[in-house]
């Protein structure tokens, strides 16, 4: 990317003190990590090969939001600063540490509080910055064009850039109904909590898998292995955050609809330049009525189909300038990450997932034959892959076969973000007394929602 992330002190200030700052880790230490030949990389992730989008591509029945929603969690929850991308031993995850709290606490957009992060905010308002001398609809930005928020990587394209502004402008919404900072923090908090488990994990994740692990959630008998370690901090498992959740890789589209006259907009937009990190012209403000499930008058654009199919500007990313055509795809670099941090095969963590209880099929059968281009890779690629699948690329073939997430992938997410929400102090489930605002809450309750992103949408847009 253009800038480096840069990090802030970490001091003891209002809205802060849950913060504590963990490491990666394995969950299932037990199994051995999957050697990949440099061949079978190269046939999975290269530009053109397996991994790369062929003929068009397929949508999915969940809006294009959810895209740009799943990667502004990620920023949340994980941020690796020190791994190798290709190394030649195996690094040890355990030694790796996450820069963010493994925690739905929306770090990325308070920072560290008032007291530690006064950039962010508006003097002793306790109102969060936002807008800039060219885009009222835009993040503040410093004189160079930097955004003034917690985590600047929410400013790498222009759909994350406003998605974190909907969330500053929760908050502020909440401040100006007289809430005082602390209990806008926590309904924000809770609310965006109660979205990810209730709105975005049930859309993307398996329903039988979804469901098994939501009853055991709130009976307290969930997650089934992940826990606090030895010091009572939540490590961020390598299986979750180099290859489940990268499943979000797979649904970004070439080309996206920002509002009702930008509507070919790319993911790499030159407007907001090739590499993010500048200020988003009025004329691409995003109206979310385009991405998410708002108006039944307009036609929202919908994710790509999970799949091991990823959009061919993905792997082949203007944001890495590297003269190797492998090292600037995205498949080829997530799969080669999971080599150097030792990811277990696909099959095998699926088995230990059944073995725990969830519904999942550890002898499901890929139909790798079905591929196009299968016929065409040597014989020795096809029996590597046959009889063993990199972690990454099974999960996302496993989900071919359905609508959504397959069990393996979706066990992962179910069993982190389970863990995330059972063991974080500030996690709505160790308050019974709450449920969602009823002003807020508005969704269609038909469709099983009680409270979804375009509820915040809409919240935030409303005078």
């Amino acid at each position: 990317m253009a800038k480096h992330p840069c990090h802030h002190g970490v001091s003891s200030g209002r809205g802060c003190s849950h913060i504590g700052l963990g490491h990666f880790g394995r969950l299932f230490e037990d199994l051995d990590p999957l050697y990949v030949s440099d061949e079978v990389l190269a046939a999975l992730g290269r530009a053109g090969g397996l991994m790369d989008t062929t003929g068009r591509p397929v949508d999915s029945d969940i809006p294009a939001g959810y895209t740009f929603f799943a990667q502004f969690v990620d920023h949340d929850i994980t941020l690796d600063t020190r791994s190798g991308l290709n190394t030649d031993w195996v690094q040890d995850p355990g030694k790796l540490p996450n820069m963010r709290s493994a925690s739905l606490d929306l770090d990325c957009v308070y920072g560290f509080g008032p007291e530690a992060s006064p950039h962010l905010y508006d003097g002793n308002s306790g109102r969060l910055i936002t807008g800039n001398d060219t885009n009222a609809n835009d993040l503040a930005r410093a004189h160079d064009g930097t955004a003034l928020i917690g985590d600047p990587r929410n400013d790498e394209n222009i759909f994350i850039a406003q998605l974190q502004l909907m969330f500053l402008r929760m908050h502020n919404k909440l401040i100006d109904r007289g809430m005082h900072f602390e209990e806008a923090q926590k309904e924000c908090r809770y609310h965006y909590q109660y979205i990810v488990l209730h709105d975005f994990l049930q859309r993307v994740c398996d329903p039988a898998v979804f469901r098994f692990a939501v009853e055991r959630l709130y009976a307290h008998h969930f997650p089934l292995k992940y826990a606090p370690d030895e010091h009572g901090k939540l490590f961020m498992p390598v299986e979750f955050s180099v290859a489940a959740y990268r499943f979000g890789h797979s649904m970004v589209r070439s080309r996206y609809r920002a509002n009702g006259r930008a509507n070919n907009i790319e993911l790499f937009d030159a407007r907001f330049g090739t590499e993010g990190f500048s200020a988003v012209p009025p004329s691409l403000t995003v109206d979310w009525r385009y991405l998410l499930d708002m108006d039944g008058r307009i036609n929202f654009t919908r994710s790509r189909k999970i799949d091991e199919r990823l959009a061919t500007e993905l792997n082949d990313l203007p944001v890495v300038s590297d003269p190797n055509p492998l090292n600037r795809s995205l498949a080829f670099r997530n799969l080669v990450r999971g080599r150097s941090l030792g990811l277990p095969e696909g099959r095998a963590v699926a088995a230990r997932l059944a073995d725990c209880g969830y519904p999942v099929n550890p002898s499901v059968d890929l139909k790798l034959a079905q591929m196009s281009g299968w016929r065409a890779l040597a014989a020795d690629v096809r029996r590597e892959l046959s009889e063993a699948s990199p972690l990454f690329f099974y999960i996302l073939r496993e989900s071919a076969a359905g609508e959504r997430l397959g069990p393996t992938g979706s066990a992962i997410l179910m069993e982190v973000f389970g863990g995330m929400l059972r063991y974080c102090g500030t996690s709505y489930l160790k308050d019974p007394s709450w449920s969602p605002d009823p002003e807020l809450a508005i969704a269609d309750r038909r469709e099983g929602f009680r409270l979804t992103l375009a509820d915040v949408a809409r919240f935030v847009a409303a005078p």
